[in-house]
């Protein structure tokens, strides 16, 4: 008893799939997508045949009105169902089984299908839609909004509990962790879409740092550096990692002073990261010798 939200990215051509719901880790059922191919959101006395036989029916060519069809077919109670089918091509469909507690339904947008049952009424999907169509910004953002959208018009007739946000590229680079841009989930929480919009938020930045990270270990440090320079400084309180990476980089620029003042202050909060960082060199990720000059004594 959920609603969600379907769609694409018409620029990047990215697709993912948002879900609230007052059940417990509607993440863990809802969404379904595969990078390259399509996503999927199958609720309401859901079944996970309609996710995981669709991504491989949309691999296999099927349009996304045939992945319906055929799924529907062979399941015993398609009545129970609501599922929302988007191909990597922005091909659309989306069903409504007539057993679905009211109230119940779902309106095809533009890039976008919402979806919902059992929730305050039709207001909820038709302003996920609107809201998704005249939104801007990141896919992830896109959805959270439209998320919020849903709940602001009453969402979830019983309340909220739960939420989750997944996003993939529409092709592959054969490395499947790169495939994959957002995957979060919020299980159980007073507000779940609010803690989404900070973790994706988080998430973000944690991207930005480690790709700085591993460009500057690939031989451009002066470039992560400057990229880094216009972050915000992280917090050795909550961001440790990224104040460790922050300091190789600055190294590894050249602003030893940088990176050795980081260092200290990340000594007196967490000093096991400092001890990563001595760790870096003895690998021989870092060179042994930086790592000498710029961790604390």
């Amino acid at each position: 008893m959920t609603y969600s939200i379907v769609a694409r990215d018409t620029t990047t051509g990215e697709m993912g799939v948002a879900t609230q719901s007052q059940a417990f880790a509607v993440g863990s059922g809802v969404p379904f997508a595969l990078p390259g191919q399509g996503v999927i959101a199958s609720q309401s006395m859901g079944e996970p045949m309609y996710g995981q036989i669709g991504l491989d029916l949309l691999r296999g060519g099927f349009t996304a009105q045939e992945v319906l069809t055929a799924l529907r077919s062979v399941d015993p109670n398609p009545e129970l169902r609501q599922v929302a089918v988007l191909a990597v091509t922005g091909d659309l469909a989306a069903y409504t089984g007539e057993a679905c507690v009211a109230d119940g339904g779902h309106m095809v947008g533009e890039g976008c299908v919402a979806l919902g049952n059992m929730v305050a009424g039709p207001q909820v999907w038709e302003s996920m839609v609107a809201t998704f169509e005249t939104s801007e910004g990141p896919l992830a953002h896109r959805l959270l909004l439209a998320l919020h959208a849903g709940e602001d018009s009453g969402g979830d007739l019983r309340g909220r509990r739960s939420a989750a946000v997944f996003v993939v590229r529409a092709s592959t680079t054969g490395r499947p962790w790169r495939d994959t841009v957002v995957d979060l989930r919020v299980d159980d929480s007073d507000d779940p879409v609010a803690e989404l919009d900070a973790l994706v938020v988080r998430l973000s930045r944690y991207q930005d740092v480690v790709r700085a990270f591993q460009q500057a270990i690939g031989g451009d440090p002066v470039t992560a550096d400057r990229v880094l320079e216009e972050l915000r400084l992280p917090d050795p309180h909550t961001e440790p990692d990224h104040v460790l990476w922050r300091a190789v980089v600055a190294g590894l620029a050249g602003r030893e002073d940088a990176a050795r003042a980081l260092l200290t202050e990340l000594a007196g909060v967490a000093p096991q990261f400092v001890e990563v960082g001595r760790r870096f060199g003895s690998a021989g990720l870092v060179d042994p010798d930086l790592m000498a000059r710029i961790l604390p004594g």
